[in-house]
């Protein structure tokens, strides 16, 4: 038996109110022209033959409606409106209805339309036609009887014609409300524009027919020509429409027509949860193909797009009747589906998709292999409208990359890009455009606050001067002068580019609110004083070990806290910065540099610091820095977060220096650095700035970043290299490719991770990794560094392993360089003595 035409149907439990409709709107009709109707048989010998010609066109025209491709039959247009509307203005309402009728009738039948939608349509446009005469009586009579047209018969004409549009689109609109339970406004939202548009145009070129009636009949066929070049022009928009909502490759739906889909959707599921049925859910499915890019790469664009073809392919014929796929764009993939009672549903579908995409693609008799990923998000759970689905599937899909999986559904924690984070992001890019706000005019200050005082002797520095002896005279120091000779104050007579320049260059915007600071505290010294940066540094036992390694953050681990004594910083005078201190609540907080000390395991003394970066956020306290890393490393914000970090630790680095204290700084650096090459030009300009040696600062860099573009990452390095920068690999022994960057990259050191390092003593595993790390780096004449040393056990056991440098609580905290120095003032070097707990454990022979 043949399923009945869904046209024609009427949802079950919609069938009493809407037939109901359908005969109210029947029995109107029959009111309003039984009488015109009655009389008619006596007119028709009087009709003249302009109205058989307005009537036979009206008949043929309708034969043939226009339906618009992508709408519904609703949306259909009729040509017989134009020539009905006509005779009801020059010859009443009852040869007007009758035509009409007729017209529907032969429509109907052409378009397969039940009894019953035929007779609605009939009454409907009864009705309308009903209106319109009632409207057309208000006026002086008889519009087109003879003599001059007046304004008021122009007025009733627009007044019918508005009469018609209103009732007929009004019946339409609220029967398939009625029908379908869709929203009232959003359907007569989207369809109005269009019936305006298109119904509007043929009722007012009635009155343009009833003008060539009243010259000669032979006129009105004419009305042919500019409807046929309407109907043209209607047909050549709608597919120019359509073509724009296609994709040019495959055929599917784009983005476009994807966004109108989900929106239409979304309406109709929202009406489903608020009669609470189960098909209320309505997912939509992200897909990205894995490994597209290397098909394009090595066979070329050509048998990429063949390749897509045939994706679009598999992916329409294992989606339902009624599901969408649509191309985005590249090779991302997405599919609708509706009507679904859960998330499970979803997934079944998705894993119908993911062992389609297994199937190797043949193409030219070569198999080619792609898999995709597959991100699910599901109204009403995941979004309520189509950005909110979309983003959250595309974060699915990206967590279904990482964990190497195919499927993944939508999880509120694995959105790293959540609005808290984005206002954390925000926070960051103020806080780094804004620059330190501790301004000391007496004496040198760094960006983490370390002051070094006016008048301090200097140490001799390279090439027999010492740093307070000036070039050829009496002044400042040689970093200093070396900063002003290499960096001439220039100003332009245009203060906006003196602004420019001064807010595009971070050493010209510290001194600008150097400046301002002092101006504003001229006058009664303010009372506000502080002990500099509160530290940051976590307290507690080894078990309270935290790592966090990234662009300008190394690991901080925990120990006994009696192993780094501390003490209070002298008071520095705080001055505030105009408009900074008067919005609290605006206020992003204060980034400073904290350093960790590395210990010679030989000798027990202090060879080097490691730069860790501390944000003290005004409420959220002491930003964790692997969240500060992880959201700077999404956006353009790395690349001032490095500039600030090299312009700290290189300016501590010069201030250190000229206090007579000689120390190497280690820094680390993000990929996005490590790419674009910058970073080697602004290390190289500020070490010749602040007249550091190149040898006293070294760049880390983890195995993350080199296997993300070697090449680049290679170049960048290799200019550092010859700078003198030294290169230390950090986090060694957790890439994939370590051996092979030992022997390629320029390293002066390699930093065993203290994921290794924390267990050595208790795990024979870890101590055998451990020790052939160092034994490896050895050979090749690195120097090796142990992080996350945290007892006295695990010193001795690198000690006895040969080990070079030890960095962890066992030794000190991370502290701000105020604090470094007077720890340094108390530091006395320990040598490890080689005692029977020092053995490296062993695991049994297997």
């Amino acid at each position: 038996m043949a399923a009945a035409d869904p046209r024609n149907s009427v949802p079950p439990g919609r069938l009493a109110p809407f037939f109901g409709f359908v005969a109210a709107v029947f029995a109107l009709a029959v009111l309003i022209s039984a009488g015109p109707l009655a009389g008619l048989r006596d007119r028709l010998p009087d009709l003249p033959a302009a109205f058989w010609t307005m009537a036979a066109l009206a008949v043929a025209c309708d034969a043939r409606p226009f339906v618009p491709p992508g709408r519904r039959e609703s949306s259909a247009v009729f040509p017989s409106t134009c020539f009905t509307f006509a005779i009801l203005l020059g010859w009443g309402l009852g040869p007007a209805v009758a035509v009409q009728a007729v017209a529907v009738a032969v429509s109907g039948w052409r378009m397969g339309h039940a009894v019953w939608r035929t007779g609605f349509n009939a009454a409907q446009y009864a009705c309308a036609l009903g209106a319109a005469y009632g409207v057309t009586r208000l006026g002086p009579g008889a519009i087109f009887d003879g003599g001059r047209l007046h304004w008021t018969d122009v007025a009733a004409v627009g007044g019918a014609t508005a009469a018609w549009f209103a009732v007929n689109y009004g019946l339409v609109s609220s029967a398939i409300r009625l029908r379908f339970g869709d929203r009232w406004w959003p359907s007569v939202r989207l369809g109005l524009a269009y019936e305006l548009l298109s119904t509007g145009s043929l009722l007012l070129l009635a009155p343009v027919l009833v003008a060539a009636a009243r010259a000669s009949a032979a006129l009105i066929p004419l009305v042919l020509v500019p409807l046929f070049a309407v109907y043209r022009m209607a047909r050549l928009s709608t597919e120019q429409e359509q073509l724009a909502a296609l994709d040019p490759l495959t055929g599917l739906p784009n983005r476009k027509a994807l966004l109108a889909e989900v929106a239409e959707q979304v309406h109709l599921h929202a009406e489903r949860v608020a009669r609470g049925t189960p098909d209320a859910h309505l997912a939509l499915l992200l897909i990205d193909l894995d490994r597209f890019k290397h098909v394009n790469d090595a066979l070329g664009h050509a048998v990429g797009d063949r390749l897509l073809v045939e994706v679009s392919a598999r992916l329409t014929d294992v989606v339902r009747d009624g599901d969408l796929v649509a191309r985005l764009g590249g090779d991302e993939f997405a599919i609708v589906v509706p009507g679904l009672t859960g998330t499970d549903e979803a997934r079944a579908l998705a894993d119908r998709v993911v062992a389609a995409l297994a199937e190797p693609v043949s193409l030219d008799g070569l198999p080619l292999d792609v898999g995709g990923s597959i991100g699910i998000a599901v109204f009403p759970e995941h979004g309520e409208d189509f950005t909110t689905l979309m983003r959250h599937a595309d974060v699915a899909m990206y967590d279904a990359k990482h964990r190497n999986d195919t499927v993944a559904v939508y999880a509120a924690e694995s959105d790293h890009n959540s609005a808290e984070r984005l206002s954390l992001l925000a926070d960051l890019r103020r806080v780094l455009e804004s620059g330190p706000v501790v301004s000391d005019p007496v004496g040198a200050r760094g960006g983490d606050g370390a002051a070094l005082p006016a008048g301090a002797a200097l140490p001799p520095a390279v090439g027999g001067r010492t740093n307070g002896e000036p070039r050829g005279g009496g002044g400042p120091g040689r970093w200093r002068f070396r900063r002003r000779r290499e960096r001439p104050e220039v100003r332009h007579d245009d203060e906006l580019i003196n602004e420019i320049v001064t807010r595009a260059d971070p050493i010209r915007r510290r001194a600008a609110r150097s400046a301002a600071a002092e101006a504003a505290v001229q006058g009664p010294p303010a009372d506000a004083s502080t002990g500099g940066p509160a530290s940051a540094a976590p307290t507690g036992g080894p078990a309270s070990a935290a790592s966090t390694s990234g662009p300008a953050s190394a690991a901080s681990t925990s120990g006994p806290a009696s192993a780094a004594p501390t003490e209070a910083p002298a008071p520095v005078r705080v001055r505030a910065v105009p408009g900074r201190d008067e919005d609290p609540a605006g206020d992003p907080g204060e980034i400073t540099m904290y350093y960790q000390p590395q210990i010679a395991i030989a000798t027990g003394e202090v060879v080097g610091v490691e730069a860790l970066l501390r944000w003290r956020h005004p409420r959220r306290g002491m930003v964790d820095p692997g969240e500060l890393i992880q959201v700077a490393e999404q956006s353009a914000v790395m690349r001032l977060l490095t500039r600030r970090v090299v312009d700290d630790v290189v300016e501590q680095l010069a201030k250190w220096s000229a206090a007579g204290i000689t120390l190497r700084a280690a820094l680390n650096v993000s990929v996005r650095d490590l790419h674009t090459g910058e970073i080697a030009d602004q290390i190289a300009d500020r070490l010749a700035r602040y007249g550091v040696r190149p040898d006293r600062l070294q760049v880390e860099i983890t195995e993350g970043a080199l296997m993300a573009d070697p090449r680049r990452v290679l170049a960048t390095i290799s200019q550092l290299h010859r700078i003198g920068v030294g290169i230390a690999l950090d986090d060694f022994g957790t890439g994939y490719s370590s051996l092979q960057h030992l022997r390629r990259l320029p390293l002066s050191e390699v930093k065993v991770d203290r994921s290794f390092v924390l267990g050595m003593a208790d795990d024979p595993d870890d101590a055998a990794i451990v020790r052939s790390m160092i034994e490896l780096a050895g050979a090749l004449g690195l120097r090796v560094v142990a992080e996350g040393v945290e007892d006295e056990r695990t010193w001795r056991l690198l000690h006895a392993a040969g080990c070079d440098v030890a960095q962890g609580w066992f030794h000190a905290r991370p502290m701000p360089a105020e604090e470094l120095a007077a720890w340094l003032a108390r530091y006395r070097p320990v040598r490890p003595a080689v005692t029977a707990d020092a053995e490296v454990p062993r695991r049994p022979t297997r």
